[in-house]
């Protein structure tokens, strides 16, 4: 009776590990059996940690590969841009330049406004004779390193509107300020006004300075440059084909004027005072 009892116990016991072998196989193997259709669920707790490993890598490649693809659907079309702002753009045209050249797209005017704010664009007619006359497809606004001790918004968000209003639905990109200290609110403030996915915050880059303390070193406003054209191409909402230049050329082939906003000056024929913060004057030196 004692022997009985023990080989039943030892039948049961080899049973028992022969089921638990198949479950294991069962587990680890690509393929799927249904019992009376119903299918038969795997146990996640019988799967082997190299099995999890690869299952879990194979699914990091598929959602590297979709990953890849949203990135490449980039705007590879020809642009025609107009760069337009305060003393920054002065420095920061010549890589802007480059990435067009590059990338086949034209830069059809930097324009410098020294001493501007986003209200001189918003009140007179700077935006709207440039818009005329060069035709952009996508206009560049760099703005804000004169605003950076500015702590009432009113009458930036105003001229947000109006500025806006000038571009009548010409896609953009508004570029806040590389200020040598942290600002009041003005990178806030064109955050939280203009459109989602149209404005490039400068605020947290990191950049040595030229000789004034206040502006981007020569070199610095390449690496700005940098990170605004993997901004552009990348996050954006124009994915505009922003690649870097394999190297940059230093000689520069494209329109570019600079001016003091609102500085104003005597006709020397007429002697009568011009306010050349219109830009009026500006513009109809510049020809074709």
């Amino acid at each position: 009776m004692k022997k009985h009892f023990t080989n039943t116990i030892f039948i049961a016991g080899f049973l028992f590990s022969v089921i638990m072998f198949l479950f294991f196989i069962y587990a680890n193997c690509n393929c799927q059996f249904n019992l009376f259709n119903l299918d038969l669920v795997k146990s996640n707790e019988l799967l082997i940690t190299d099995f999890k490993h690869k299952k879990k890598t194979k699914y990091q490649k598929i959602k590297k590969q979709v990953d890849n693809i949203v990135q490449a659907k980039v705007d590879t079309t020809h642009k025609r841009f107009l760069l337009v702002g305060d003393s920054q753009v002065g420095g920061l045209m010549y890589p802007f330049y480059n990435y067009c050249k590059y990338n086949g797209h034209d830069l059809a005017l930097a324009l410098v406004c020294n001493s501007a704010r986003d209200v001189t664009f918003a009140n007179n007619d700077t935006l709207k004779l440039l818009i005329e006359k060069y035709k952009p497809d996508h206009i560049v606004l760099v703005v804000g390193l004169n605003q950076v001790f500015q702590d009432r918004f009113s009458k930036s968000e105003l001229a947000i509107e109006k500025i806006l209003s000038t571009f009548n639905g010409i896609p953009y990109s508004w570029v806040g300020p590389a200020s040598w200290i942290p600002d009041n609110g003005i990178t806030e403030c064109y955050r939280n006004n203009l459109d989602v996915g149209c404005f490039y915050a400068s605020d947290k880059l990191i950049l040595d300075r030229g000789n004034d303390g206040r502006h981007p070193s020569p070199s610095a406003y390449y690496i700005w440059m940098d990170s605004i054209a993997q901004w552009m191409q990348n996050e954006s909402i124009y994915h505009i084909k922003m690649q870097k230049p394999l190297q940059f050329n230093a000689n520069y082939a494209f329109t570019h004027r600079s001016f003091n906003a609102g500085r104003v000056k005597k006709d020397p024929i007429t002697k009568i005072a011009i306010d050349t913060s219109s830009v009026k004057v500006i513009i109809d030196s510049l020809g074709n």
